[in-house]
């Protein structure tokens, strides 16, 4: 994964996690378990793809 699609799968983590949790309620260890997922997905998919 280049740092292209890397960035594209955590704008699209960050995003949908924004706009699902009021940011004042924001909680790191789930935001990070977040963006932890969406980087595997995003390598799983890559490497199906190949």
């Amino acid at each position: 994964m280049n740092d292209d699609e890397t960035a594209d799968a955590l704008r699209e983590a960050i995003d949908a996690y924004l706009s699902e949790v009021d940011p004042e309620d924001l909680d790191s260890d789930d935001f990070a378990w977040c963006l932890v997922n969406a980087l595997r997905s995003a390598r799983e998919r890559q490497a199906a793809g190949s």
